[in-house]
C-alpha cells in the first residue's frame, strides 16, 4: 500500500479534484483559443523556446541513489507550511473530517533543482470518533525561485513518474510506509467505532464510483 488510506480519502477529495479538472480544462481551452491566431512558424518558434528552457533545468546528480539522497524529516520549514496549507485546503466544505494534525513532512530531493518528493504524515480526526487515523500522502513540491514558496501537487508531472517510483522503492521510504501501515492497522483495530465509520466510508465510496 503506497499511500495509507488513499482509497477512503479519494471520496473526500473528489469534489476538489473535479473543480481542479474543470480549471485545467478551461485553461487548456483558453490556451488553445489563443494559439489559433498564431502562424505555423510562430508556433514552432514558441515550441522550440519552450523545449530549450526545459533543457536548462539543473539536475540533482545521483538523486536516484538512496545513499546520496536519504529520507529527511521536517528539514524544510517552508515546505512544512505549504503541506499544512494543503491539508487546510482539504478542510474547505468538509463535513466528515474534523481536522488534520500532527503533520510531518519527509522529503527526498527531486530529479531537478528546487523539486522534492514529499511524504506528508498526518493524523485525521473524524467527527464524533475519538481515535485519529494515521495517514501518509505522497506529494510533489516545486520551489518558486523568486518567492521561495512551494507549490504542492498531488501528482508528479508525467515525465517524473518513473523517478518517483524509483524513490518510493528506496529502503528508507519502504520502511516509512511499513511503519505507517502498522500505525493505521493498530488504530483501526483499537477502536470499533472507527472501524465502523471507515467501513461506511468505504462502502459509500464504492457506491459513488460504481
Amino acid at each position: 500500500m503506497k499511500e495509507i488510506f488513499k482509497g477512503c480519502l479519494a471520496k473526500l477529495e473528489e469534489h476538489k479534484r473535479r473543480n481542479l479538472i474543470l480549471l485545467v480544462v478551461l485553461s487548456v481551452f483558453a490556451v488553445g483559443a489563443a494559439g489559433m491566431g498564431l502562424t505555423k512558424e510562430k508556433a514552432q518558434v514558441r515550441e522550440i523556446h519552450k523545449i530549450s528552457k526545459e533543457n536548462v533545468r539543473l539536475k540533482n546528480i545521483g538523486c536516484d541513489r538512496e545513499v546520496l539522497n536519504p529520507l529527511r524529516k521536517d528539514e524544510h520549514p517552508i515546505l512544512n507550511r505549504a503541506a499544512s496549507d494543503y491539508f487546510k485546503g482539504l478542510m474547505e466544505g468538509e463535513t466528515f473530517v474534523e481536522k488534520y494534525d500532527d503533520i510531518h513532512v519527509y522529503t527526498k530531493v527531486g530529479e531537478y533543482r528546487g523539486t522534492y518528493i514529499a511524504f506528508a504524515e498526518y493524523r485525521m480526526k473524524i467527527k464524533d470518533i475519538y481515535t485519529e487515523v494515521p495517514g501518509l500522502v505522497t506529494l510533489y513540491a516545486t520551489r518558486d525561485e523568486k518567492s521561495g514558496q512551494y507549490r504542492i501537487d498531488v501528482e508528479a508531472p508525467k515525465e517524473q513518474e518513473d523517478y518517483v517510483r524509483t524513490v518510493i522503492g528506496h529502503a528508507d521510504v519502504q520502511e516509512l510506509l511499513g511503519a505507517m501501515e502498522e500505525k493505521f492497522d493498530l488504530a483501526v483495530h483499537s477502536d470499533a467505532l472507527l472501524r465502523e465509520s471507515l467501513a461506511d466510508l468505504k462502502n459509500a465510496y464504492g457506491a459513488y464510483t460504481g
